[in-house]
């Protein structure tokens, strides 16, 4: 007799490989590679002092709305993201199979990690296709407001540090993921090989390391407006690349950033075209 646990794996299985939810999957990754080029640009036009928009995803989401057929493209976000919120929960539930013991379960909270972040920035689509974006945090204060509220909050200078300590680990795992190469597992060998494959890891290692270099700035913010009690402290990658902007050699240390996060997105482009799903 088989095991709940196993049923619900074997059916996790099942619907990951389904061709529709695959498609769609691939729609995901291609939207979620947009935004993220929108993001790289946004930095970039932030770290040269004009900027057009927040360099976020609310941000890229707000700048595909005012492009022609905007609200048709942000309901393409909205049902890619959804599709990748699914494929996520599948892996969270029946992938990682070729892993063990802690492995496994740290591949599967990743994905469920994941999972989070794809139906979030689903909802933030809806709600920008609907004209409610801009509430969001499309501008620098929405997470300083955020923070401001938690810390006003009984233990809320524990829970901003929690949350800064949440950040930093994705930061890490995405410097990891960039640096040792365990990108290669989500991607066909088509794409890991060649010139292609050249390509490909170029993309991803600055990728993965740029975006793990911005969350861990973040994540610093974070840290300071916690032990400070100073919600002015915190915030997102706006408010990172406008405190070091001013520095010595900010100004190229953010574009390196900039051009890093567009790498990542051009990155999830390509494996869109190779994904591999387990």
């Amino acid at each position: 007799m088989t095991a709940p646990g196993e049923a619900a794996q074997r059916k996790a299985q099942q619907a990951q490989d389904h061709p529709v939810l695959d498609r769609l999957a691939r729609v995901g990754m291609v939207t979620y590679g947009v935004v993220y080029l929108l993001v790289g640009w946004l930095a970039a036009q932030l770290a040269l002092g004009d900027p057009s928009g927040s360099a976020s995803g609310a941000g890229a989401l707000q700048e595909i709305a005012e492009k022609p057929l905007g609200s048709l493209a942000l309901w393409l976000v909205a049902l890619g993201m959804a599709a990748l919120a699914v494929w996520q929960a599948c892996e969270a539930v029946g992938g990682h199979g070729d892993e063990d013991g802690l492995r496994r379960w740290a591949g599967r909270a990743g994905s469920a990690g994941r999972t989070v972040v794809f139906a979030g920035l689903a909802v933030l689509a809806v709600r920008t296709a609907l004209g409610d974006g801009g509430s969001s945090g499309s501008g620098g204060g929405g997470g300083q407001g955020v923070t401001a509220k938690v810390l006003d909050l009984p233990f809320g200078p524990a829970t901003v540090l929690l949350a800064a300590a949440v950040v930093l680990g994705v930061a890490a795992t995405s410097a990891f993921r960039g640096l040792s190469d365990r990108w290669e597992k989500d991607v066909e060998v088509e794409g890991r090989t060649g010139d292609v494959g050249r390509v490909v890891t170029i993309l991803a290692r600055a990728g993965y390391v740029s975006r793990g270099v911005a969350f861990g700035v973040i994540a610093f913010l974070l840290a300071r407006a916690a032990l400070e009690h100073d919600p002015d402290e915190s915030g997102g990658l706006d408010q990172a690349i406008m405190k070091f902007r001013d520095e010595p050699l900010g100004p190229w240390l953010i574009a390196v950033v900039a051009v890093g996060l567009a790498c990542f997105g051009a990155y999830h482009l390509f494996r869109a075209w190779y994904l591999r799903s387990r």
